[in-house]
């Protein structure tokens, strides 16, 4: 065996600068080759994405790996949540289930047949219970944990089964935020029905934003609504006397081919998350100042209209939990 030149001290010395040298380059690489569909040296973290055109939920994981998908629903999949428990809930067509990991159902609502139906909307509940707003029958359901209907308030608001509800949200403080799609307005009710707050699509407009339906819209911890604003793709913030305090549109980020604003999200960092749709980039994540932090697409999963962000350790423990 030929002996190696040098000491062993140099030659360890050798060894960990080539090392050093991999690592960079491997760095390097990194950047310059981003996954598909992300801003450059930038992963999204995990997202549980409700496509509306496929009728299913997602999760994807940082190097736009699909990890899990739920079975299709009967219709549109417009909410999707990861539970504590290790189950999804998530809704679509006339119904709204919570599953497993291997797709078990555990429970499942259905809503009533005499009259056409649409659930855009889900939302689990503190005590294990869960909001919907039933699109055709015009109410707001809080169902038990086994997905019986346990509260029931009529709405009466303009539209059809398709646009009477798009987004249903219980707030902090016990009320109910709805998005009226078919009268393109927000309105706002009290825990037993009554109304506290309307804003009205033709009020927003006169503040030069192009609104032609809302779809989203969530309360912010500081008081302010969070609004997407569907086609038009304007995502707005408007303070308690309706006046915009911060919009997004589409000249603002050219490079996402922004048409349509669905789900909104805003982070601890400030940042907003939207669900875009069918939008050439149809997830990103943008700063304050309006600057592209992190952009999503993958074609095989469809249309989004909401995603969640997780955190890895919620995935590890769901992934898991399959075949418990």
């Amino acid at each position: 065996m030929r002996k190696q030149p040098g000491s062993s001290s140099q030659r360890k010395g050798i060894i960990m600068q080539i090392r050093v040298a991999g690592l960079a380059l491997a760095g390097m690489l990194a950047l310059a080759l981003p996954a598909c569909g992300q801003a450059a040296g930038t992963a999204h973290p995990p997202l549980l994405i409700a496509s509306y055109s496929n009728h299913a939920a997602y999760i994807v994981a940082p190097d736009d790996q699909i990890v899990w998908q739920s079975d299709k629903m009967p219709g549109a999949c417009q909410d999707a949540w990861l539970l504590p428990d290790n189950h999804v809930l998530l809704s679509g067509g006339n119904q709204v289930r919570e599953v497993t990991a291997d797709n078990q159902v555990i429970w499942q609502y259905e809503a009533p047949g005499n009259v056409p139906v649409e659930i855009h909307n889900c939302q689990p509940l503190p005590g294990g219970g869960t909001l919907i707003g039933e699109g055709g029958t015009c109410r707001l359901l809080e169902l038990d944990q086994q997905g019986k209907p346990a509260k029931a308030i009529q709405l009466s608001l303009g539209g059809n089964a398709h646009t009477h509800m798009r987004q249903v949200r219980k707030t902090a403080k016990g009320t109910y935020l709805v998005t009226a799609a078919g009268e393109n307005n927000i309105r706002e009710y009290d825990a037993q029905g009554k109304e506290l707050r309307v804003l009205l699509g033709k009020a927003v407009e006169k503040q030069g934003v192009k609104w032609p339906i809302v779809h989203s819209a969530e309360l912010l911890p500081n008081g302010n609504l969070l609004i997407g604003g569907a086609y038009g793709a304007p995502v707005i913030e408007v303070d308690p006397a309706d006046k915009i305090v911060w919009k997004l549109t589409a000249d603002d980020i050219p490079e996402i081919g922004f048409v349509y604003s669905a789900g909104c999200l805003r982070l601890a960092n400030g940042n907003t998350v939207v669900a875009a749709y069918t939008s050439k980039y149809p997830i990103f994540e943008v700063t304050p100042a309006k600057t592209v932090v992190w952009k999503f697409q993958n074609p095989a999963l469809g249309n989004p209209t909401h995603v969640k962000l997780l955190a890895p350790a919620e995935v590890a423990r769901f992934l898991k939990s399959k075949g418990k």
